[in-house]
């Protein structure tokens, strides 16, 4: 069970940016803010892809250069990828005690935990990534009597073996009942992959796109955005949660550029054809829902829910390495807009701002972990998009960003929306 020691943060002052991109020192205090207030193991899981994609591109399955990403983890140095370290270390300080089978996945003996205690089975999975390279890194140093290889592989275990499924075989998000939410698109089926690349297993890689195929045949509805959750009792949304479609479109990208780069890309080019085409169903039907600021409302197609910038940020940011990946261009300029609209409600202090509330998405929030890593996501993606030319921008013009992302030039200006208070955000203990 997750506690956390309550810790106050004033956030005295803070005017909204009235620019519509971030200076670096802005987009410093952002990821201070991340690095900051998560609490949570899937805000935990998402800061490390978010500490990846800006500090260590080349080690991401986003990477752009030629040779994989998972050559370089032969003879991957603790020391370069600190911050990934420790939060792989919090997680198995904080990991269950429990005995670990190190057996092969094929064992009739599982030995199935998961890295966290945690309601939801998903999410844990999603610090996954950061347990497979800390275990790279450190040649699968222990954490209390425990390898990050010995707990990754029973993470996985748990997903394969003890976690309830659907009829049709869906890995549950939850860890009572059958019950699928489109979030988990983004913690599990990467995992999966991620797994299987790093321990040449195409049939692991398998299982990650059929994951996230069973979930879109549940979740996708008739107009091809995605229902939160469905199945299952008790918590239901069968709305069209922005939020949710966004872990489903960047969830789903991960698995495809992770095929990219497993070695398995030749015998799986049907399923990097579907996954592609399944963004793009969810891409294309939101395209008409951004507001004239530039986000989405909570649920996407209901203008009297209130607009969220966290969700609005991460699907900026799959729109654009759906460009920088040599995919599709074609959604660059709604991804431009939508990161403009999100930046202008950054404040001065480094707070995402208009966030739906992370542990009640019905509600607007104060603040979002997560949608604070979406930012240094999408900044991630436009720096990179940036530096590769600038594909699907035609004269500059449709990029309210501006024309060089090493040239950013924004004031903080003072406004009557400017937010005073303090609100309570929790330092990550767990026992």
């Amino acid at each position: 069970m997750r506690t956390t020691t309550p810790l106050i943060a004033l956030l005295a002052s803070t005017s909204l940016v009235s620019a519509t991109h971030l200076t670096d020192s802005l987009l410093n205090k952002v990821y201070n803010v991340m690095n900051e207030i998560n609490t949570a193991s899937w805000e935990n899981g998402t800061k490390s892809i978010a500490i990846l994609e800006s500090k260590y591109p080349d080690l991401t399955v986003f990477t752009t250069k030629t040779d994989s990403p998972f050559d370089k983890l032969n003879g991957l140095q603790s020391g370069s990828i600190q911050e990934i370290i420790d939060i792989a270390q919090t997680t198995l300080n904080n990991r269950p005690a429990t005995k670990t089978n190190t057996t092969n996945t094929n064992s009739t003996s599982h030995g199935g935990a998961s890295l966290l205690e945690d309601g939801a089975a998903g999410d844990p999975a999603s610090l996954g990534i950061a347990v497979l390279l800390a275990n790279a890194s450190t040649n699968d140093q222990q954490v209390n009597g425990v390898g990050y290889g010995d707990a990754a592989t029973a993470e996985l275990n748990y997903l394969l073996y003890d976690v309830p499924r659907t009829s049709s075989g869906a890995i549950s998000h939850r860890a009572d009942q059958a019950q699928l939410w489109a979030d988990s698109v983004y913690m599990v089926p990467p995992f999966l992959a991620y797994y299987g690349a790093y321990h040449n297993n195409q049939t692991l890689i398998q299982e990650a796109y059929r994951q996230c195929s069973l979930y879109r045949d549940t979740l996708k509805q008739s107009n091809n955005l995605w229902a939160h959750i469905l199945l299952g009792n008790g918590t239901h949304d069968p709305n069209l949660w922005v939020t949710g479609n966004a872990w489903a479109v960047s969830g789903m990208l991960r698995v495809w550029a992770t095929i990219k780069w497993s070695g398995y890309a030749s015998d799986m080019s049907s399923q990097m054809n579907d996954l592609q085409s399944w963004i793009s169903e969810i891409f294309d039907a939101a395209s008409g829902l951004i507001t004239s600021d530039g986000v989405f409302h909570n649920y996407l197609n209901d203008n009297s829910t209130f607009k969220d910038t966290s969700g609005s940020a991460l699907i900026a940011a799959t729109g654009l390495r759906l460009s920088t990946l040599n995919i599709t261009d074609k959604y660059v300029p709604d991804s431009l807009k939508i990161l403009a609209g999100v930046s202008s409600y950054v404040n001065s202090t480094g707070y995402l701002t208009q966030v739906v509330n992370p542990y009640d998405f019905s509600k607007q929030g104060t603040y979002s972990p997560e949608g604070q890593s979406f930012v240094v996501m999408g900044y991630a993606a436009y720096k990179e998009w940036d530096s590769l030319g600038r594909k699907g921008s035609t004269s500059g013009k449709d990029d309210p960003l501006g024309k060089d992302s090493s040239a950013f030039k924004s004031t903080q200006l003072p406004t009557l929306l400017g937010v005073m208070g303090s609100i309570i955000v929790g330092i990550w203990t767990m026992v």
